[in-house]
């Protein structure tokens, strides 16, 4: 018995040629939600709605940020209210969705080592002839710390 379900996904060739203006139809659904849900929100947080898409019976706003998300998702009732039931589904749900921006998911970390003084007033305070691990700890972290700035200063 097979039981696979139906895929979600069409491929572009079973629009039976006309893929292009199948898209240009969604896009063009999917703004037109957009401005519904813009208009049932104040203006300050209406800008931050980025995109609207239609699952089932359940709307997702997707927005640039955790605030605003929070901003967004305290309309809900409102948003809602504002669609009106098509023929076709009624919207009983909304679910915020936040989209990264490829420069915040990709920001390094800078390494921020100590000044030369404040290395060597560490290596000054360790007793290298000591078997406690703690002054074996802070020797190794002295000289690790010392090489790393003779690198970062080369």
């Amino acid at each position: 018995m097979n039981h696979s379900k139906k895929p979600l996904f069409k491929s572009a060739m079973d629009f039976n040629g006309r893929p292009l203006a199948m898209c240009l139809e969604k896009i063009a659904e999917q703004k037109q939600l957009l401005n519904r849900v813009r208009n049932s929100l104040p203006a300050d947080i209406a800008e931050h709605a980025i995109h609207c898409v239609l699952s089932n019976t359940r709307l997702l706003v997707y927005t640039d940020s955790a605030v605003w998300a929070s901003q967004i998702r305290f309309f809900n009732q409102e948003i809602v209210k504002s669609l009106p039931a098509n023929g076709r589904q009624t919207i009983v749900s909304v679910q915020v969705k936040i989209l990264l921006t490829p420069t915040s998911s990709t920001s390094r970390r800078t390494k921020c080592l100590p000044s030369a003084k404040t290395i060597d007033d560490i290596l000054g305070r360790v007793d290298d002839k000591s078997n406690d691990a703690l002054d074996l700890a802070l020797a190794k972290l002295g000289r690790t710390l010392k090489k790393r700035l003779a690198d970062k200063t080369a």
